[in-house]
């Protein structure tokens, strides 16, 4: 039988990757990379970016920027070359027409790059805005981006064309962009910092700026999300109370209430229509109160004998 040369030595060394590791060790250890991982550090403590000069200035000049960057890739690519089974041990991710790799991390601070592959120009029909903050220069190539603001007046939208040494910036929930159209792969240098407690992310509409709806931005929420559904989806009548007390709960979130109130319908008429009634007339003070009268009074229009329920 034969084995490939590159699988052979997977089995045979205790160090299947000693170029790839030796690459990225060098990377790390240079005095530059050390010094912007302190600095790192210090903005995800919560440091402001004009406080962390090597992080600015990083942004603000693209050959510093290219340096940086050219440091790590280009011995990470040499040492892949001759170990192309190697599993690198640096964040990555990839979807169609985007990859990303983080350089450095530091909780919810990071430095990534970012590729975006060559795609003709859109019109997309809504724009999220998440909570958090990105610093972003262009370092290669060319294409269209905008970037929107939520005022009072409702949605600002500015074109940019995207080019080396163009700057994109975002902070907090009213701030937003998305890359239209690439005409030559976009490399970007991109500097991001989640927020510690995250507000929702809101969808608005193009060009209206109408809410579309909101996702939770938590992940302890995304969980709770996702067990509601699992409790609904299978039946789990022991899990009625629980769910009934969270829907009560004003001080959770308002979508995780949410979808306990909807599970607890769907489990249980009787008992979730006693729950919609009172949340219905629970009064300003709670969130759910307005959208728990209008599903109440569409429920009943649509089967009014569910009236006879709402005493249980």
């Amino acid at each position: 039988m034969h084995v490939h040369p590159a699988i052979a030595r997977l089995r045979a060394e205790p160090a299947p990757q000693p170029l790839v590791d030796a690459a990225l060790a060098g990377w790390r250890a240079g005095a530059g990379v050390a010094a912007l991982t302190e600095a790192l550090a210090a903005y995800d403590a919560g440091a402001p970016l004009a406080g962390e000069a090597r992080l600015a200035a990083l942004l603000a000049e693209p050959d510093a920027a290219r340096a940086l960057v050219a440091a790590v890739i280009d011995p990470l690519a040499a040492a892949l070359t001759a170990e192309p089974l190697a599993q690198p041990a640096i964040g990555f991710s990839a979807r169609p027409g985007l990859a990303r790799i983080r350089l450095i991390e530091r909780e919810r601070a990071a430095l990534s790059l970012a590729v975006f592959a060559p795609r003709a120009p859109m019109q997309p029909g809504s724009v999220l805005f998440e909570d958090g903050e990105a610093h972003e220069l262009v370092l290669q190539g060319e294409g269209e981006a905008a970037c929107y603001r939520l005022v009072d007046g409702g949605l600002m939208q500015t074109p940019l064309a995207c080019a080396p040494g163009t700057r994109l910036t975002r902070g907090g929930t009213h701030d937003a962009r998305q890359i239209l159209g690439v005409t030559r792969p976009l490399l970007l240098l991109q500097l991001t910092r989640e927020a510690a407690n995250p507000s929702p992310s809101r969808e608005v509409a193009l060009p209206s700026g109408q809410l579309i709806g909101t996702i939770s931005a938590s992940k302890r929420a995304s969980q709770q999300m996702m067990a509601l559904g699992v409790l609904g989806a299978l039946g789990h009548r022991a899990g009625l109370e629980p769910m009934a007390a969270l829907a009560r709960d004003r001080s959770a979130e308002r979508d995780g209430r949410w979808e306990a109130l909807r599970q607890v319908l769907g489990l249980d008429a009787r008992t979730g229509m006693a729950l919609l009634a009172a949340l219905a007339q629970a009064g300003e003070e709670d969130a759910l109160a307005a959208p728990a009268a209008r599903l109440r009074a569409d429920l009943l229009a649509a089967q009014p004998e569910l009236a006879m329920l709402e005493t249980a």
